[in-house]
């Protein structure tokens, strides 16, 4: 399941957006800082060519190193919300070269831009190549494992998720991402244990928290505790009631406690946000025989 990889990318620019805040001004000085924050309000009202603009007229200018390749980031990471992947893919390339040895955030970010895009082994490697270079950043081998959860080689995910969790035991988000792996690799007891301590230790976005309330949901539904897979899904749906992923597994629930009404409601709310949804027309046509 990789409910948040859409959203991330514009979370993570309106949290730039947050934090800089205080010193934004629409003008635009000779200062890397203020190109910076005016692009940042662009982004904030979702006027991505906006901001693809200012970032490029900052990158004429003369500054730093630094600073040329933080620009260049923010401007792949807007490039990418804009649907311009091949601009999106060049900035981030061209911070590798700048700065990938010294700061974790190249590699991170052109890994996420990777795995988002599909493109998995290219994640993988740039994951593999920002953990060497920084083999105490947990990061790294948390993306890894996440890229090869989607590549279905679970031990191996399982084994970098422990990693991770070893380098940040406080991290909430690496103790998620492990509790997914052995869910999707049917060990649904071991991830419901991991489910509730990435809950104890909290710091979760609401995407997050989103993915963890499913995915308790999923492993509940597998071991039969329909009543307690309900539950959670009820916590999914009322934090995005316009994602799918919840609904269907709560549709399935409902069919398991075999309260078809309710599961037929469910997979009708799915065809309205994505219609022709082809999991939601089988079910309810299966439903329709009963």
């Amino acid at each position: 399941m990789i409910t948040g990889l859409a959203l991330r990318p514009l979370l993570r620019s309106i949290a730039l957006l947050a934090m800089l805040g205080p010193f934004c001004s629409v003008a635009i000085a000779s200062d890397a800082e203020t190109y910076q924050t005016a692009a940042a309000v662009a982004v904030g009202k979702l006027d991505f060519e906006r901001a693809i603009q200012i970032y490029s007229k900052g990158l004429e200018q003369r500054f730093s190193p630094k600073e040329h390749a933080e620009l260049l980031l923010m401007r792949g990471i807007t490039a990418d919300l804009a649907k311009k992947w091949d601009l999106a893919e060049a900035d981030f390339s061209a911070a590798v070269k700048m700065i990938g040895s010294t700061d974790p955030r190249a590699y991170r970010e052109r890994g996420f831009f990777y795995h988002h895009r599909g493109r998995l082994d290219l994640s993988l490697a740039d994951y593999a190549a920002g953990a060497k270079l920084l083999p105490n950043e947990g990061k790294f081998p948390n993306g890894q494992g996440l890229v090869l959860n989607d590549q279905g080689k679970f031990d191996e995910a399982i084994s970098r998720f422990d990693e991770a969790i070893r380098l940040d035991p406080t991290s909430g988000v690496f103790m998620l991402g492990r509790a997914e792996a052995y869910n999707r690799s049917d060990r649904p007891q071991t991830a419901l244990e991991d489910y509730d301590r990435a809950l104890a230790l909290g710091h979760l976005t609401q995407d997050d928290s989103y993915r963890l309330r499913v995915g308790v949901g999923a492993a509940h539904l597998k071991l039969k505790n329909e009543k307690a897979a309900i539950e959670s899904l009820d916590k999914a749906v009322e934090l995005a009631p316009n994602y799918t992923t919840a609904l269907r597994y709560r549709g399935l629930a409902y069919e398991a406690a075999g309260e078809f009404d309710r599961a037929s409601r469910d997979y009708e709310a799915v065809l309205r946000l994505k219609p022709g949804n082809e999991f939601a027309m089988t079910r309810l046509q299966k439903l329709r025989v009963k």
